[in-house]
């Protein structure tokens, strides 16, 4: 199914190998496979024909049949599909799901997690192409070892990411040092707050430190709060106990009434529509 970017932010089911894995997306030439978004879960997307315009980050690519794109937890991304349209398949993933008590997992995993590392946006490794396709043909196998096997593969697929589609390079330091930014962000969203008291906290003229924050980010600064505003609402939402417009207030949104547009923008359904789906289905 096409990566529709209200679905992109719906809670995703992960089944017994904590793996969601998206049917084949078909889009004509120049279409939209998916607009700008971002979340915390990784994705891989395994080119079958065609070729497919992405833009992840501040990075920007085109990936032909037998390639992976690689997004990160937390990368902002876009994609088109090429002169030719395209064809292609979705693995997503929560990293954290795959976290253990071994150095390795410390050492390569929580990088990854905590958006300390840069991947190539997309790779032409065969053997990480190979590896991601057995990871659909296990998933169509579906006996009752066929989760233990996938996430062995999971396992594998980031041991060659890290091997054959790290990078070293600038664009992934000119992130980082932005990342102090974000935290603030990420500490203060709850508050009032706007483009220019931002600018003015971390000394940069307005103009510069928009069109600087879109580069890193894909989105405006108060494009990038809304959506983490409306994210934490959705989470507190899921987890029940405060009114709507408590949530509201929880999250920042000093109008209700405003609250309640966008997030039925964002996600299709008001906020009670979406507590009433929760407690009637357990999910959306």
């Amino acid at each position: 199914m096409p990566l529709d970017y209200q679905k992109e932010l719906t809670p995703v089911l992960y089944g017994d190998s904590a793996v969601k894995i998206l049917d084949e997306s078909r889009v004509k030439a120049g279409g939209i496979c998916f607009g700008t978004h971002w979340h915390e879960r990784m994705e891989l997307l395994l080119v079958l024909c065609g070729t497919l315009e992405v833009c992840i980050g501040n990075a920007s690519a085109t990936a032909g049949a037998g390639s992976v794109v690689i997004i990160p937890p937390g990368q902002p991304h876009t994609g088109y599909a090429g002169s030719s349209g395209v064809s292609y398949r979705a693995i997503m993933f929560d990293v954290t799901a795959f976290f253990n008590s071994s150095n390795a997992s410390s050492k390569l995993l929580k990088p990854v997690a905590d958006q300390k590392v840069c991947f190539m946006p997309v790779s032409d490794n065969p053997e990480t192409f190979d590896i991601l396709r057995s990871v659909l043909d296990e998933q169509l196998c579906g006996d009752d070892f066929s989760p233990l096997i996938v996430v062995g593969k999971i396992y594998e697929t980031l041991g060659m990411l890290y091997r054959h589609c790290l990078c070293r390079n600038a664009p992934a330091q000119r992130n980082n040092k932005f990342r102090n930014v974000i935290d603030y962000i990420e500490a203060h969203y709850r508050e009032e707050i706007s483009s220019a008291s931002l600018s003015r906290v971390f000394g940069y003229d307005k103009s510069y430190f928009c069109r600087r924050f879109k580069t890193v980010t894909g989105l405006t600064p108060m494009s990038y709060i809304q959506i983490l505003r409306l994210e934490t609402a959705r989470k507190i939402i899921e987890d029940g106990g405060l009114k709507i417009s408590e949530v509201s207030a929880a999250c920042g949104f000093s109008d209700a009434g405003y609250f309640t547009r966008r997030f039925k923008k964002q996600y299709g359904l008001t906020p009670s529509e979406y507590s009433a789906n929760i407690n009637n289905s357990g999910n959306i």
